[in-house]
């Protein structure tokens, strides 16, 4: 709706992490596809914002105003999608997490914040469908798991529909976990998600009736590291 802050995630827009200098580059949208809100955005839409206000365009953490990860050095249209090059990652605890999910593979997504300001109606393939031709871009971020916004480790139990590519997720998420270098804030978030796709392995395991399928991965608190913040998740229940 024109006037309102929207946000939209872009899966596999990962394109390089220079873990070394702390460097991510990616896109955040793609041009002429039709997404789930049925919009299609247009090559040029972000042209006239990033000309005129790429000193303020932010690169954030999981769309939170309060994490900024800073700038981009550089933010341009191309054929496929809009594509940045970060500057260089502070080193702040959310920016080093940041950068271990990218490394990790965890992070998949970048996502931006824009403000329609020009749009029409079509059809496309017998499908009505929002033209977005012009918008006003505020951020982009990192998006972990295609999270909605604000909710890192949340909707995408869904996604899983074979316990072997569950169990290799929950080995993603444990191979962070046992980074001594992840923030306390982090690491409760991967230990909700690995209690999220324990309750998904259940689900799963109960619908199961071959024989070899493989069992799914348990993961009980004394595997889990760092221990200072094991007694947050004893209230936890799911």
């Amino acid at each position: 709706m024109k006037g309102l802050l929207e946000i939209k995630d872009f899966t596999g827009s990962v394109e390089d992490v220079d873990f070394k200098n702390r460097i991510v580059t990616g896109y955040f949208n793609n041009f002429d596809s039709i997404d789930s809100d049925q919009d299609v955005i247009r090559k040029g839409a972000g042209v006239k914002s990033i000309s005129e206000r790429k000193e303020k365009i932010f690169f954030l953490n999981q769309h939170d105003w309060k994490q900024p990860h800073g700038f981009a050095a550089t933010l341009e249209e191309k054929e496929s999608g809009t594509y940045f090059e970060s500057n260089k990652l502070p080193n702040t605890s959310y920016s080093n997490d940041a950068l271990i999910l990218y490394q990790e593979g965890i992070v998949k997504e970048h996502s931006f914040g824009f403000v329609t300001t020009k749009s029409n109606h079509a059809t496309i393939d017998g499908k009505k469908v929002r033209e977005i031709t012009e918008y006003k871009l505020f951020e982009f971020s990192n998006v972990t798991l295609g999270a909605n916004s604000n909710t890192p480790f949340t909707g995408f139990k869904s996604q899983f529909t074979d316990i072997n590519d569950l169990n290799l997720e929950v080995k993603k998420l444990l191979g962070v976990f046992r980074n001594g270098n992840i923030s306390d804030d982090l690491g409760v978030q991967l230990e909700l998600a690995i209690k999220m796709l324990q309750l998904q392995a259940f689900e799963l395991g109960k619908q199961e009736t071959k024989s070899t399928q493989p069992e799914p991965i348990i993961i009980t608190h004394t595997t889990i590291e760092p221990q200072s913040i094991k007694s947050i998740f004893n209230e936890f229940k799911i």
